[in-house]
């Protein structure tokens, strides 16, 4: 799994938590987007700022259980098709 930080936008305490939880490595977007799958997350002001691009579906359930433990919801849950890129996008809420 590779992941990137977007812009400069605010970055939620929780994210120490994803960077500890989540095995993954930092690289630059282009990488990132080169992914099979997309993971956005969401800041409080709504804002993606984190990426995280995963090669297999089982690195995708993995990241998607991972953050879903930290109390974040995927907004795409009930959606039949990725929105913007992104195959999930996890917030505070729904």
């Amino acid at each position: 799994m590779k992941t990137v930080l977007i812009g400069n936008k605010d970055i939620p305490e929780f994210d120490h938590d994803i960077m500890t939880n989540i095995l993954v490595t930092t690289v630059e977007l282009n990488i990132v987007r080169q992914e099979k799958m997309l993971i956005g997350i969401r800041n409080a002001k709504q804002e993606i700022y984190r990426v995280i691009g995963v090669s297999s579906s089982k690195q995708y359930n993995n990241a998607s259980e991972e953050l879903e433990d930290l109390g974040l919801n995927n907004e795409l849950e009930e959606a039949d098709r990725a929105k913007n890129g992104y195959d999930a996008i996890f917030g505070l809420t729904k």
